[in-house]
């Protein structure tokens, strides 16, 4: 295999046995710190990140009940949306964006999923223009339910918003996983592949950013990202495309026709795992990679700062959650079971990594410290958004939610608990049909 991938915090494959992981140090109390400047900056690298004064760092979280928004994170996350505008490239004053968000027409899709009679909004941060004639406004517009705002398009089959909040959210937790995954995008064994020219798809790709970022840096392979929101900018690399539609269903691709699919932070939200890995496996060439990256959102701690008796208001409210998604159809702890799923589809080479992602800013290393602020700030600022269809399946009114968030945000800001998640990393292979596998970095 060419192209070293960082050590991960646990590494465990079929060949390997389990080893333990390296507890997390907690950072030892220091001066209070001077104020926050964030970076003027709009294209921060991890390396710009890591760069900033630890001071800083302690300093980049806002508390503010109404948005928890992290300066830190609102300096990194612009260069996302810069790049947008950066790579806008025109020939004329009428020439058209680089790639369109466009409906691809899914083969289950229905009259009934017209928005008609839906409290909805034309989508105003997009041009509406650059649509095809043939979108529906199911396709451009929004549901809004209990001040809140929702994808139209198959209304209801993701519980969580898409409003801008919700955005900076994904944008967090995709710099987070850089830092965790030390700048990889991806584990799989597939980066030769793409420098010479492939097919990507990346199934629930939200705000795009991990598209984008990965067609830039690989110019010569087709990147493609579905959605269920139209939320991804305009102006994108001209080697990337985003579609509106529901990977849950059957897809209108060819079969073999993707060398990698990538999946993020969306298993929680699938129906029927078996069923998308049939498809994956259907629609992945001969030889070809899936990666599945998912947070696996147990509360752990490797200290007795959090033990199984630790009264715990986040734990408590995870299992609400895990409850409410359950009765909406999914399963959150999904990821636990992948690799017994990627084999029964028929799926090899199989391989498994872990990284401890902490919750607040807590451990003495930078780099997680600095994934500690991403995720409490994205939890912090989601725990309305993300609650609400969740706890309302269990029969939980809004009142009754906000006053269990009241001790949920406690426990998240409580520097006494040196708690973390578990981000997964999974990537199998499709059997060759014959012969070796072409264009992969393994023999």
């Amino acid at each position: 295999m060419t192209g070293a991938i960082p050590k991960p915090d646990v590494a465990m494959s079929p060949t390997t046995p389990k080893t333990k992981t390296k507890p997390l140090s907690p950072v030892q109390p220091n001066r209070s710190p001077p104020p926050f400047r964030p970076s003027t900056s709009s294209k921060m690298t991890i390396e710009t990140l890591l760069s900033q004064d630890e001071d800083e760092l302690l300093a980049a979280v806002c508390t503010d009940s109404t948005t928890g928004f992290s300066l830190l994170a609102a300096a990194t996350l612009e260069k996302g949306k810069a790049r947008a505008a950066t790579t806008t490239t025109t020939t004329s004053n009428d020439s058209a964006p680089s790639s369109q968000i466009s409906p691809r027409g899914s083969l289950n899709e229905s009259p009934t999923d017209s928005a008609a009679n839906l409290a909805i909004e034309d989508i105003d941060s997009v041009n509406s223009d650059s649509y095809p004639a043939s979108m529906t406004s199911s396709i451009k517009a929004h549901v809004y339910e209990g001040g809140l705002r929702y994808h139209a398009y198959k209304s209801g089959k993701y519980a969580f918003p898409n409003d801008e909040i919700e955005q900076n959210r994904d944008d967090m937790k995709h710099s987070m996983s850089l830092l965790l995954m030390q700048g990889e995008f991806f584990y799989a064994p597939v980066k030769e592949r793409l420098e010479e020219g492939a097919e990507v798809l990346d199934l629930g790709t939200g705000t795009g950013i991990w598209a984008i970022e990965v067609g830039d840096k690989y110019p010569n392979t087709t990147v493609t990202g579905i959605d269920l929101s139209p939320i991804q900018p305009n102006y994108v690399p001209e080697n990337v495309h985003f579609f509106v539609d529901d990977f849950d269903e059957e897809w209108v691709d060819p079969d073999d026709k993707y060398d990698f699919i990538h999946i993020r932070n969306v298993m929680h939200s699938v129906t029927d795992t078996k069923a998308l890995l049939s498809r994956v496996m259907r629609h992945l060439k001969p030889g070809g990679y899936i990666e599945i990256q998912d947070l696996d959102i147990t509360p752990l701690s490797d200290d007795d700062t959090l033990t199984p008796t630790t009264p715990y208001a986040l734990r408590d409210f995870l299992k609400y959650m895990a409850a409410g998604l359950a009765a909406l159809g999914s399963h959150m702890h999904a990821v636990h079971k992948l690799p017994d799923e990627l084999e029964a589809a028929g799926f090899e080479d199989i391989k498994k990594s872990k990284h401890k992602a902490p919750i607040g800013m807590w451990p003495k290393d930078k780099r997680l410290r600095l994934c500690g602020l991403f995720l409490r700030t994205a939890m912090m600022d989601g725990l309305r958004g993300v609650s609400q269809r969740p706890m309302a399946a269990l029969g939980w009114t809004p009142l009754q939610i906000e006053m269990v968030l009241v001790n949920v945000r406690k426990a998240l800001m409580d520097p006494k608990v040196h708690a973390y998640f578990t981000f997964h990393v999974i990537y199998a292979r499709k059997p060759l049909q014959a012969g070796g596998c072409p264009g992969s970095d393994e023999p």
